[in-house]
């Protein structure tokens, strides 16, 4: 299984799924899949399809599933977000390691400090599919862009708070004992006094990630990684 197929849900009607567009082209023009070859889809849901090509088209190929493995939701789920990074491939460098770590979801936000740039959420998507992909995760994260701090806070009320701040005092995280968990990492500036003061107003863990000071993709890394097998 060394080349696991994206296919949304919507294109998997009863035993038999598609594969579209780039998928389609991928699997048939780049790596020459053929009619009767046996091929690994996954529809980010879960679920992993083992099946066998009846039918390639030009933008299209077809296959039945012949057996299927289907994994849960993981019980603690790991939201991460973070201030917005200008630098294009910085910022699709953290989403990538994101998946790869296990977020359940992204999100980048405007902070008070970010320097505004143009986001193409379309793009961090695709970064995020090809990563799930390459990782063989089951479950695709979502990517969302938002406009503030304050969006992302109002996106999850519930959401055990987990913010990672230059001035926490230095120490070893506590284990994840929310199932519900959002991550907060800002912007290289930092947080902005506002912000902080709108964390605060919300019961919140702060956390450390070292002495040293770190660029938002690194502190991507170092935040997931602390929790790597809770899940």
């Amino acid at each position: 299984m060394d080349n696991i197929f994206y296919t949304h849900p919507q294109n998997i009607i009863g035993n038999k799924l598609e594969l579209v567009d780039q998928e389609a082209r991928h699997a048939s023009k780049v790596l020459r899949f053929d009619v009767g070859d046996e091929l690994y889809a996954a529809d980010g849901r879960g679920n992993v399809y083992q099946t066998e090509i009846i039918s390639i088209t030009k933008k299209s190929l077809f296959a039945e599933i012949k057996n299927t493995e289907s994994v849960a939701e993981p019980e603690i789920k790991k939201v991460l977000a973070f201030g917005a990074i200008k630098k294009r491939d910085r910022l699709e460098f953290a989403v990538e390691k994101a998946v790869e770590l296990g977020a359940w979801e992204i999100c980048v936000f405007n902070a008070d400090h970010s320097e505004r740039s143009k986001i193409n959420e379309d793009r961090l998507q695709s970064i995020a599919l090809s990563a799930f992909k390459q990782s063989k995760r089951k479950w695709l994260p979502e990517v969302k862009v938002m406009a503030s701090m304050e969006k992302v806070l109002e996106q999850y009320p519930e959401h055990h708070l987990i913010v990672a701040h230059v001035q926490a005092e230095i120490n070893r995280p506590s284990p994840l004992s929310n199932d519900q968990n959002l991550m907060l990492i800002g912007p290289e500036g930092g947080f902005s006094e506002r912000e902080l003061e709108l964390v605060n107003q919300r019961k919140s863990e702060f956390m450390s990630l070292g002495e040293n000071r770190l660029r938002a993709e690194t502190a991507v890394i170092s935040m997931l990684s602390q929790y790597l097998f809770e899940s």
